[in-house]
C-alpha cells in the first residue's frame, strides 16, 4: 500500500491552523452583533438634514428642453412624458443647488405602472468646466415600477460643484412616463450620523482586522500574506468614498465628460449616456475570487470567512457617504468566492499542490 505523505502533511497542517468549520462560524459572532447594531443605527439616526424645502418640479413644465419627438403634459403635481417616434428621448433641466449642499435629493412616486426598461432618472453635476459622468446618478431605470411605488435618492456632491443637470430618458418607443412629486431639494449631513459612522467605519475596521489575524500563521505564509493583501484591497474600495471611486474610475477609464462651456441651452439638448456594467462590479468578484483562492489554500475552512465578508462590507457601505449596500454587489462577492472554491477544491486533489502545501 502506498501511503500518501504528502496528503498527510497538509492534513496535519490544517489540523494546526484551521480552526474548523464550527470554530470559524463562532468567530463570527462579534461581526453579526456588529451587523445588527450598524442596521439599527441606520434605521434610527437621520442621515441628512434638509437646508431648504424642496423645489416641487411639478408644476413647471415649462422649464423642461424636451428632445424631438417628446411631448410632456402637466396634470397638477403629475409630469407626463409621451414618446411616439422610435429612437430614444429626453427631458432636461438645469438645477440650482446651493454651493454648502452636500447632497442633492431627487424624490419622485410613479403616477402609472412603468414596464421594465422604460425610463432612467438621472442627475449630473458641473465640475471645473466640465458635466462629469463619472459621478452621473441612475436614480432608477423602473425595472419593476408600479404606480404608487416612490423613490428617493440622496446624491452626494464635492466642493466645486456647480449647477446640476436632471434628465429623464424614455429608453424605448412608443413609451409613456408619469411622475408626481417630482422634487429635488439641498441636503447637508446629520453631525450625529457624521459622528456615528466615522465610529462604526472603525470599529468595523477594526473587527475584521481581529478575526483575519489568525491567518498570519496560515502556511505556506505567501499564500496566505497575498490573501491577506486582497482582504485589504476589499477593504479599500467598500470605504472609499463615492467621489474618489469616480476619481478612480476617470483614471481607469479615461473618463466620460461634456464640455460645460456651452450655453447651458446646448446642455440640456445633450442625451446623458447610460453607464453599462460597472468595472467596479466586475472587481467585486476578482478580489473576492482571489482571497477565496489564496486563503483557500493556506486554510481549508477560509472560504466561509469570505462568504460572511461580502455582507460585512456592504454593511460597512451603510457610513460611508454617497454609498450603500447592494444585494447584486453580494451576490457578485459570492460568486467569486464559489468559483475559487471550486478551484481550491480541484487543486487540493493535485499530488504537486499538497506537496507545495506542506511547507
Amino acid at each position: 500500500m502506498q501511503t500518501d505523505y504528502a496528503g498527510t502533511a497538509v492534513a496535519e497542517a490544517d489540523a494546526l491552523t484551521d480552526p474548523g468549520f464550527k470554530a470559524s462560524l463562532w468567530r463570527w459572532r462579534w461581526i453579526l452583533g456588529y451587523l445588527f447594531i450598524a442596521w439599527g443605527l441606520a434605521a434610527q439616526i437621520p442621515s441628512y438634514l434638509p437646508m431648504a424645502p424642496a423645489e416641487s418640479l411639478g408644476g413647471q413644465p415649462i422649464a423642461w428642453a424636451l428632445s424631438p419627438g417628446i411631448s410632456a403634459n402637466l396634470d397638477g403635481d403629475k409630469l407626463f412624458w409621451e414618446a411616439q417616434r422610435p429612437g430614444e428621448h429626453w427631458a432636461s433641466r438645469a438645477l440650482a443647488v446651493p454651493d454648502a449642499a452636500e447632497f442633492v435629493r431627487v424624490s419622485f412616486c410613479l403616477a402609472g405602472d412603468a414596464p421594465p426598461d422604460t425610463a432612467a432618472v438621472l442627475l449630473a453635476s458641473v465640475r471645473e468646466g466640465r458635466l462629469d459622468f463619472n459621478r452621473q446618478y441612475r436614480v432608477n431605470s423602473f425595472y419593476s415600477g408600479l404606480a404608487g411605488e416612490c423613490f428617493d435618492e440622496p446624491i452626494p456632491r464635492r466642493t466645486g460643484d456647480g449647477p446640476a443637470v436632471l434628465q429623464i430618458q424614455l429608453l424605448s418607443a412608443p413609451a409613456a412616463l408619469s411622475l408626481s412629486a417630482l422634487e429635488v431639494g439641498a441636503l447637508r449631513e446629520n453631525p450625529v450620523w457624521r459622528l456615528s459612522r466615522m465610529a462604526m467605519l472603525v470599529l468595523g475596521v477594526v473587527l475584521l482586522a481581529l478575526l483575519f489575524k489568525d491567518y498570519r500563521h496560515a502556511r505556506p505564509r505567501l499564500l496566505a500574506g497575498a490573501g491577506l493583501i486582497t482582504v485589504l484591497g476589499i477593504l479599500f474600495g467598500c470605504c472609499v468614498s463615492v467621489s474618489l471611486k469616480a476619481d478612480i474610475y476617470a483614471l481607469l477609464t479615461g473618463g466620460r465628460s461634456i464640455d460645460a462651456k456651452v450655453s447651458m441651452q446646448a446642455l440640456l439638448q445633450t442625451q446623458f449616456p447610460l453607464g453599462g456594467f460597472s468595472i467596479f462590479t466586475f472587481l467585486h468578484a476578482v478580489l473576492f475570487c482571489g482571497a477565496t483562492f489564496f486563503l483557500g489554500l493556506a486554510r481549508r475552512h477560509a472560504w466561509w470567512d469570505m462568504v460572511m465578508l461580502a455582507p460585512m462590507t456592504e454593511t460597512m457601505q451603510l457610513f460611508v457617504p454617497g454609498r450603500g449596500p447592494g444585494t447584486r454587489d453580494m451576490l457578485v462577492d459570492w460568486c467569486g468566492v464559489a468559483l475559487a472554491l471550486l478551484l481550491v477544491v480541484l487543486l487540493r486533489r493535485s499530488q504537486r499542490v499538497r506537496t507545495f502545501l506542506k511547507y
